[in-house]
């Protein structure tokens, strides 16, 4: 399945992660956004960012993305997990004519050499046409453990971060005040204490968290209080 939203595609990720750069506040971050900011602005061509799952690297590749479409530029974001199974490594030829790509779960192609070498090509291509590349996987350049010795180099030449996981309660804070300063969003101090304590840690489930609570007070038109941000989350710590 197929999305445009303006001079936005995204293939085969269900509806577009409600992120935005904004959102990765937190010390822990900083060097991250820097990294993504020369990508988009700077010299760098390729940036690589790995983690482990739910830490947030889907939420980043969209909220660049956004960012990215936002000043008028044409991206595009590819979870190579999705189209494993379901497409042909042609499917890379000719992206870089996009301005940036975002590509998710690297790792999934460990194995698949056709899809090494579609990739390998890509950024080949890219790196003519001046496309920039934001790759995102579950182990740094070094493990992914690829059969393609030509695209290991590749890799290895990449702007790479092995991004925070949520576990530092001052980055969590961060991101749960950014995150719910951009939504517009007011939570008594009673509320975001039991969410650090008791909310998901992982940056991606925690965005995952507050996006999930918001709809919740729209649909059922109630103030997001503790008793009520309870009621809603722990079902989910059971």
């Amino acid at each position: 399945m197929t999305s445009r939203y303006s001079n936005q595609l995204v293939l085969n990720l269900g509806p577009r992660l409600d992120a935005r750069l904004s959102d990765f506040a937190g010390s822990n971050w900083t060097a991250v956004i820097a990294a993504i900011d020369d990508l988009l602005h700077g010299s760098s061509k390729n940036c690589f960012v790995y983690g482990e799952p739910n830490t947030g690297k889907t939420h980043l590749l969209a909220a660049v993305c956004e960012a990215y479409s936002q000043q008028g530029y044409t991206t595009l974001l590819l979870s190579l997990r999705d189209l494993l199974d379901s497409e042909s490594p042609d499917l890379l030829e000719s992206l870089e004519n996009f301005t940036l790509i975002a590509l998710d779960d690297v790792e999934v192609i460990n194995g698949h050499e056709d899809w090494q070498q579609a990739l390998f090509n890509l950024l080949s291509r890219a790196k003519i046409s001046q496309t920039r590349i934001l790759l995102a996987a579950r182990t740094s350049p070094a493990d992914l453990g690829l059969q393609l010795l030509s695209l290991n180099s590749q890799l290895s030449k990449a702007v790479f971060f092995h991004i925070p996981n949520g576990k530092d309660e001052a980055d969590r804070h961060a991101i749960l005040l950014a995150a719910l300063e951009r939504r517009g969003i007011t939570l008594e101090a009673d509320v975001i204490r039991y969410l650090l304590d008791k909310g998901p840690s992982y940056t991606g489930l925690l965005l995952k968290h507050l996006a999930y609570l918001e709809e919740a007070a729209v649909q059922q038109r109630k103030k997001l209080t503790l008793s009520f941000v309870k009621q809603l989350t722990e079902p989910l710590l059971s």
